[in-house]
């Protein structure tokens, strides 16, 4: 059994491209997007990231990127946005800093 409180959300995360097939996750403050996407994975898969998908732009969000926060800096636009469990590397893991400069539809304060 989960043990929701006020600091916590459930985040919908697609698993292919069709929008058919989703799962749905508990988000806390101490939830990054490395957990959500073992969550959402099949056992023993590799290789796979997170992407959000807003206003027909895709971006891969860094494992370290604690999802909480990150819902909570979209406010009330985060009803516009989609997250996808993508079944490839990530294409930003290695070279992408994730910063506000380098990400053109970044929610920034």
């Amino acid at each position: 059994m989960l043990n929701f409180d006020c600091r916590s959300m459930i985040l919908t995360v697609y698993l292919s491209d069709g929008e058919q097939a989703l799962t749905e996750v508990p988000i806390t403050p101490e939830t990054s997007c490395r957990d959500v996407v073992e969550f959402c994975k099949e056992p023993g898969e590799s290789g796979c990231h997170l992407a959000e998908v807003w206003r027909g732009n895709e971006r891969a969000i860094p494992f370290e990127h604690m999802m909480y926060e990150h819902l909570q800096k979209w406010g009330p636009r985060k009803q516009e946005v989609k997250f996808f469990l993508r079944h490839e590397d990530s294409p930003t893991e290695s070279s992408d800093q994730g910063g506000c400069n380098s990400n053109p539809f970044a929610v920034c304060n």
